[in-house]
């Protein structure tokens, strides 16, 4: 099979319904309410991330019956080594992808807007930190079964020693001392090694609906014999990907404390007069803002139902003309990209209402 030929998942990522107040006073046919049409979001998602291997082992070393238990021994190595790139891989992409990013300032953490004073979580702090955080999470109704929290290992030891846990010695033993997973609150908290975890972020938090994350083995093959090599020849490919659900975003969450944390959410203003319905978004230090207009996730690129605009941070965008949601997230080079910030723009008063993190928008 072609590589370039990539397999795909199809998902038609289906929005929330509505509910609505029935009004008995209203004329027969609208009691009811109006009629909402539920975003469905169809993505096509192509499994595009490739690791190959090329192994052998000479046949003056040993016997061929030898090499080629050797080699599958070695598959075994290479494995352990896949699951580390792949990890990486995708923690990097859940944070890109999440839908809320949050910062540590120094009197709290708070949803990632405007600027901030960083400081380091610390064994005082870590524990109300990570429990608020999840409660952002309840905020939005992302269900608290199979929450997981990835953390780095030094800071896995910051939370293991928090003034909370001194004395928690159920936690501490089969934290510390048993290696198992840490249950702190809703969360499962997972420790993961430092060099693995995206620059910047502390901790992701993640529903495991949020995503779907695909691996699997495409092709392995031992050659005993080929011309002009002495030995087995190893040849391996894996095929792998991670992709942030449409409609699920909100159930990733992101925290970040250090001068390369999530980059800052936008913000938007809306013009007046002769600029009236145009767009300002602003990003400290943002390179790139992406955007819709039609309440759709703007980090996750849909088969042509929307449109994800690109703007300059700063640029103003094309007048706006009709009632709309918008959804935008700043990007900057090195940074893991900000949360998604929402609007509602009313077309005929020229207003940008901004809409907070607990707020669902359905279109």
């Amino acid at each position: 099979r072609d590589l370039h030929s990539f397999p795909t998942r199809r998902s038609s990522d289906l929005g929330r319904g509505r509910i609505n107040a029935y009004d008995f006073g209203a004329a027969l046919g609208s009691r009811m309410g109006d009629l909402h049409e539920v975003n469905t979001q169809r993505n096509t998602y192509q499994l595009k991330q490739v690791f190959s291997a090329r192994e052998t082992f000479e046949r003056i070393y040993s016997d061929d019956s030898l090499n080629e238990r050797s080699l599958a021994r070695t598959l075994k190595t290479i494995n352990e080594d896949l699951a580390v790139a792949v990890d990486k891989y995708r923690l990097k992409t859940w944070a890109d992808g999440a839908g809320t990013t949050v910062i540590q300032t120094s009197t709290g953490p708070v949803l990632n807007s405007g600027s901030f004073t960083a400081a380091a979580l610390s064994t005082s702090n870590i524990v109300k930190t990570l429990l608020t955080i999840s409660t952002m999470l309840d905020n939005m109704y992302v269900p608290e079964s199979g929450r997981i929290c990835f953390m780095g290992l030094t800071d896995v030891i910051t939370m293991q020693l928090a003034d909370e846990l001194k004395y928690q010695q159920e936690f501490t033993n089969k934290g510390a001392i048993n290696g198992a997973v840490r249950k702190l609150g809703r969360l499962t908290v997972v420790g993961v090694p430092d060099s693995i975890m995206p620059t910047g972020a502390k901790a992701i938090i993640k529903w495991k609906g949020a995503s779907a994350d695909p691996r699997k083995m495409t092709w392995t093959k031992i050659y005993p014999n080929v011309e002009g090599h002495s030995g087995p020849i190893l040849n391996a490919i894996w095929r792998y990907d991670s992709f942030i659900l449409a409609h699920k975003a909100n159930g990733v969450l992101v925290l970040g404390d250090s001068s390369a944390a999530p980059q800052v959410m936008p913000t938007a203003a809306v013009g007046t007069s002769t600029n009236a319905g145009k767009i300002t978004f602003t990003s400290s230090g943002a390179t790139k803002v992406y955007y819709t207009i039609d309440g759709h996730n703007p980090k996750v690129a849909d088969n042509g139902t929307s449109v994800v605009h690109e703007i300059a941070s700063g640029t103003a965008t094309d007048a706006l003309t009709a009632d709309c949601y918008i959804q935008a997230y700043a990007a900057k080079t090195g940074n893991v990209s900000s949360g998604i910030a929402k609007w509602k723009f009313d077309a005929a008063n020229n207003t940008l209402t901004a809409l907070t993190y607990d707020q669902i928008v359905e279109i």
